[in-house]
C-alpha cells in the first residue's frame, strides 16, 4: 500500500544550525507512538541526514531545510527537502561516509531525489506488524 504523501504528520522547517539536529530529533520522536528500537533509528537517521546538511552549509548561513515524516501503521518514511548543494552526496570525497552508511544499515529504502528546484533525501523504514490477537468467541 503506498504512503499518503499528500498530508505528513509532521511537517516543520529548521534552520541549519548547530541546534538543528537536536530539533530533528526532537520533532520526529514525537510523532506516533513507534517502538522503542524503531523511534531510536528514526531519530538516529534523521540526525545524521540534518548534520550533513549543516556540514554543507557551514557556520553563518541562513539555510534551512523542511523536515516532514510520515508514520501510518505499516511503514515510516521521513524525508528533508533543501538546496542540492546541502544534500548532495559526492563519489569523490576521501574516507567512509557514516551517514550514508548508516542508512544502508538500517533503513529499507533510501534515496535523493534531485529532479524537483530542490533536492529531497529520503528513507523509509517498515514497521513490523503486530500479530491479530486471537477473539475470543470467534
Amino acid at each position: 500500500m503506498p504512503i499518503d504523501l499528500v498530508g505528513p504528520d509532521l511537517e516543520v522547517s529548521l534552520h541549519l544550525d548547530e541546534f538543528a539536529p537536536r530539533a530533528a530529533r526532537f520533532h520526529v520522536t514525537h510523532v506516533d507512538n513507534p517502538s522503542p528500537d524503531l523511534r531510536d533509528a528514526i531519530a538516529l537517521l534523521t540526525s545524521e541526514l540534518v548534520s550533513r546538511a549543516v556540514q554543507h552549509c557551514g557556520s553563518d548561513s541562513s539555510e534551512s531545510l523542511e523536515l516532514r515524516a510520515w508514520m501510518p501503521a505499516d511503514i515510516v518514511r521521513v524525508e528533508l527537502r533543501a538546496p542540492h548543494a546541502l544534500l548532495e552526496v559526492s563519489q569523490d570525497t576521501e574516507g567512509t561516509q557514516y551517514d550514508l552508511v548508516l542508512l544502508d544499515q538500517v533503513a529499507d529504502r533510501w534515496s535523493i531525489d534531485d529532479a524537483e528546484p530542490s533536492a529531497c533525501m529520503w528513507f523509509e523504514i517498515d514497521r513490523q506488524l503486530q500479530p491479530d490477537r486471537e477473539r475470543s468467541g470467534d
